[in-house]
């Protein structure tokens, strides 16, 4: 990323598209780059779903909805503040989401947890519309206990 990121950029494009610029890159890369973007002539069309970045480099917001494109002037949070429902697109800060799974209950038949509960073998996966599988010959298992719970006999 960092490399094709450099390449556009030391091009001195008139036009800079970015999508997702800020994944795979640390904090000192990102705030490299809204420097960058925030001293640039060059006009960015930029799609990302880090709400700061969009904060901090966004001088106009292009919103989709409906089949229809509407302009609106300023950063990601005053255009929530003039479409509030948008919001949803604040709150997704990607970087911040977190997942926490509820701990398995018991099921009525099974005597431990770190049994296999549910096994496949020799599976394949194909997309609806192409003409050949684009995974073949998956296997797995799987069991009520995480794989670093499992005892090591």
């Amino acid at each position: 990323m960092k490399l094709a990121l450099c390449r556009a950029v030391f091009e001195a494009p008139d036009i800079l598209l970015l999508d997702e610029p800020t994944n795979h890159l640390d904090v000192k890369n990102v705030k490299w780059l809204e420097d960058y973007l925030q001293n640039s002539p060059c006009t960015s069309i930029i799609v990302s779903h880090d709400s700061g970045f969009l904060d901090n480099v966004c001088q106009h917001i292009i919103h989709y909805e409906r089949f229809k494109l509407k302009r609106y002037r300023g950063n990601l949070k005053e255009f929530v503040k003039k479409c509030p429902s948008a919001k949803s697109y604040y709150e997704l800060g990607a970087s911040e989401m977190e997942f926490q799974f509820p701990e398995p209950g018991f099921l009525e038949g099974v005597k431990t947890k770190a049994k296999a509960i549910l096994r496949a073998t020799n599976m394949t996966f194909q997309y609806p519309g192409t003409t050949k599988p684009q995974i073949e010959e998956i296997s797995f298992q799987c069991s009520l206990v995480y794989p670093h719970q499992r005892p090591h006999w």
